[in-house]
């Protein structure tokens, strides 16, 4: 199911934009922008659920003093008013927590390059059979396969296409099985460099070459500042998403302030731990949504703090008791 609603429509996205710019780090900008662009209207109702939590603020404030000493009615006090107001404590998390299906399914596309970005049929048999020979040939010139050394066509479609794309660059086309290749360019070469980085090798490659001393190749050593950036701009869009949701720190007791500060810290942490150990690809994707996403933030909360009455809250009216009078 998620291959049919997500991984296969983005991959049909990834591989026109690719098609068009002939470079895997430009197809992935601009294909986080177009998902930026779609999900506006997600960020435009989040946002506007956050300029709403900040106004209700100095209500909240308000019946934190009153009820100090009564837990139990403050909260009720502050359910009555978000349930009035339409505010969700969790609303200015949800284009984060949307990102995770995207990432998901983004992840698969930039781990079967050939399948997504190139359109490959592997079902056909001069496909199957230009695998087996691109192998054969690498085992020949005498290259190192490591785990795909015996691996079967099934298991290289499945997690070996960046290795098989790299392949065919060495190989080249000359011999080539497929029909209607003969000769030149192979078909399967993707252009993964991207500002002098190869953007299908995982930062953590560097680590055995800072390990071992080895600063020949600055190239694997720079996919470290992916993660880098990764983590900052993550933390900076985490920054202003709990500035504009108008959260202090004095709130300790309140839901919506417990769950930003601990997705203040879980997110970072997600994003070092991913944009270092998968594919650099993924990580360029993360630093220009979390950018085009700050951007998108600052400039819908211009928009709203000059639109301000299209921002209205309103306290709970209290029902008043009238006594009965007497009759003479």
């Amino acid at each position: 199911m998620f291959e049919y609603l997500i991984t296969r429509p983005m991959g049909f996205i990834v591989e026109h934009i690719y098609g068009l710019v002939a470079n895997y780090g430009l197809a992935i900008i601009i294909f986080t922008v177009i998902i930026k662009l779609i999900l506006i209207p997600l960020n435009v109702r989040s946002q506007k659920a956050m300029k709403k939590q900040q106004k209700v603020q100095p209500i909240i404030a308000e019946l934190q003093k009153k009820y100090a000493n009564d837990q139990e009615k403050l909260q009720r006090e502050m359910m009555k008013i978000y349930k009035e107001n339409n505010i969700s404590m969790s609303g200015g998390c949800l284009p984060m927590l949307i990102q995770m299906p995207i990432l998901i399914g983004l992840y698969q596309v930039i781990q079967r390059p050939i399948s997504y970005l190139i359109g490959v049929d592997w079902s056909l048999d001069s496909v199957v059979n230009e695998v087996y020979r691109l192998h054969d040939a690498m085992v020949n010139l005498g290259y190192n396969l490591g785990n795909y050394a015996d691996a079967a066509v099934d298991v290289i479609r499945k997690s070996g296409q960046i290795q098989l794309s790299k392949w065919a660059e060495i190989v080249g086309a000359n011999g080539s099985l497929l029909d209607g290749v003969s000769g030149g360019t192979h078909p399967w070469i993707i252009n993964f460099n991207f500002l002098g980085l190869d953007l299908s090798n995982a930062p953590s490659a560097a680590f055995s070459r800072i390990m071992a001393l080895d600063f020949s190749n600055w190239s694997i050593i720079a996919l470290l500042a992916i993660p880098l950036l990764a983590v900052v701009a993550q933390l900076i869009t985490m920054k202003v998403t709990q500035a504009q949701s108008g959260q202090k720190d004095n709130n300790a007791n309140n839901q919506a302030n417990q769950m930003s500060k601990t997705m203040m810290w879980m997110m970072p942490v997600m994003t070092g731990f991913f944009t270092i150990t998968l594919p650099a690809g993924l990580g360029l994707y993360w630093i220009i949504s979390s950018v085009v996403q700050i951007i998108q933030q600052l400039a819908l909360n211009y928009y709203f703090d000059k639109k301000g009455e299209d921002v209205v809250v309103t306290v709970p009216e209290k029902k008043q008791k009238h006594g009965k009078k007497r009759k003479k």
